[in-house]
């Protein structure tokens, strides 16, 4: 559709300028330099004296074409008045702080400067801010012949499509920027969304990193690693909280943010990157998976890269992934879930004993939050000689990543955000610090770091 704007000067024109998408726009100007500086430019201008009808014959061609009008505010209502008469129906937006006149008039609508700039030119510092940050990376990471793309030991959706996404931005392939783990792909959903990827994710030992020159971690920070730390760190893009300062040379943190993929979904509209429809599909799965389909913890931010990206995703491959097959280990295990659950005060507890992979921990405890009158869950399980507490909440008065913190933080790895928070412990450092693993135990310490936040 034909979109006409109108200024005094080249405001509009500097402001939004003749693009590919935009090839339809006129701009109604009065200087006859702005108007040949425009159609230098590519774009589409006509001159006159903006309060005269004939200029406006000229720019409109049904009458219906949305119009924007910047023009000095002693002129506003005869420049308004000079379209109404070419253009009856025209809808008309103009940006102004004296409404009072201009509201009277029918298919007006004012927009403050303020506002204005908050809605449009807002959105584009950040967009430059964020494309600030992009060149930052690229000219960090241009060096490096080798870079070496982490991810935490199981990998969720979110690292690997934010895995795959940072090796996009870069424009490298998998033999520049392998993609890496130091453990295995154990999700069902997960293992499916790297096939639909056609992913290579590598498994490596500490001792491997010594090969690369370079190295970014996505979805994770390099105290997650503990005592397999990196020597050097080029970059860092994550959404958890820092547990510890993160040492890297470029560093992009936000624990506001619902999804690492989010983060990512940015560089790459700001790189003006279009994603191929398994990359956007893989980020969209990230979102919705670390959001819970953008019910907890999502922000402005999600809901547009969510919306972008849907625009550009597989949602039949998105379907297949998320309703992968179910082992008969894992239903027997969920059976027994159910069997031994427990609700105290509102918390739906259960342990699973030996479980086939960490990912059922945090999948059953999705699941257990749903029980009637449940506001917090807490499930249990072990595996690889490792205990890990994944705990869902409920509208929580009480951030759970701090409650997991303080019930089992000074045994092993434990932290998370608002609504979801998980722990991993070693078995040898429970049973040398508490003794006998068992679920009373897990749940007493639980317990005991709800009440005293509550106090």
């Amino acid at each position: 559709m034909r979109h006409v704007l109108v200024s005094d000067d080249a405001f509009l024109w500097e402001l939004v300028p003749p693009s590919p998408r935009a090839h339809d726009t006129v701009y109604v100007v009065e200087e006859p330099a702005v108007r040949a500086r425009i159609a230098r430019h590519g774009g589409t201008a006509v001159g006159g004296n903006l309060a005269h009808q004939a200029v406006y014959r000229r720019a409109f061609r049904s009458g219906h074409e949305p119009v924007v009008v910047a023009v000095d505010p002693a002129r506003q209502v005869a420049v308004v008045r000079a379209i109404r008469r070419v253009a009856p129906a025209a809808p008309v937006l103009v940006v102004s702080d004296v409404t009072r006149v201009l509201r009277r008039l029918p298919g007006v609508t004012t927009v403050s400067p303020r506002v204005f700039a908050e809605r449009v030119v807002g959105p584009e510092l950040e967009r430059a801010l964020t494309r600030a940050r992009v060149d930052r990376i690229r000219a960090q990471l241009a060096p490096r012949a080798r870079v070496l793309i982490m991810m935490q030991d199981d990998p969720d959706p979110d690292a690997i499509a934010s895995a795959l996404a940072l090796r996009t931005l870069l424009g490298r392939d998998r033999g520049s920027a392998p993609i890496a783990t130091f453990g295995t792909v154990t999700r069902p959903e997960n293992r499916a969304l790297i096939d639909l990827l056609r992913l290579d994710v590598r498994r490596i030992g500490p001792e491997d990193v010594a090969r690369y020159d370079g190295a970014a971690m996505v979805d994770v920070q390099p105290s997650f690693f503990e005592e397999r730390a990196f020597a050097r760190v080029d970059l860092v893009v994550d959404h958890h909280p820092e547990e510890r300062p993160v040492h890297a040379a470029v560093k992009d943190v936000r624990p506001e943010y619902g999804a690492t993929s989010t983060i990512l979904t940015e560089y790459l509209r700001a790189a003006e990157i279009t994603p191929t429809a398994r990359l956007a599909t893989a980020l969209l799965y990230g979102i919705k998976t670390d959001t819970q389909d953008l019910e907890r913890g999502a922000t402005r931010a999600d809901l547009d890269a969510f919306a972008f990206l849907h625009a550009h995703a597989s949602l039949g491959a998105l379907r297949r992934i998320e309703r992968p097959e179910l082992s008969p280990e894992a239903l027997d295990t969920l059976g027994r879930g159910i069997r031994d659950r427990r609700v105290v005060d509102g918390i739906v507890f259960s342990h699973l004993g030996r479980i086939g992979y960490p990912e059922l921990v945090a999948q059953f405890a999705d699941l257990f939050l749903q029980v009637r009158g449940a506001r917090w869950s807490v499930v249990s399980g072990t595996v690889n000689g490792e205990l890990h507490v994944s705990v869902r909440a409920a509208e929580p008065s009480r951030a759970a990543g701090v409650v997991v913190r303080d019930a089992f933080g000074d045994l092993g790895s434990a932290g998370g955000h608002r609504a979801m928070a998980k722990a991993v412990v070693r078995l040898a450092d429970w049973r040398a610090r508490v003794g006998h693993l068992t679920g009373d135990r897990i749940l007493r310490r639980f317990r005991r770091a709800l009440r005293a936040g509550r106090g």
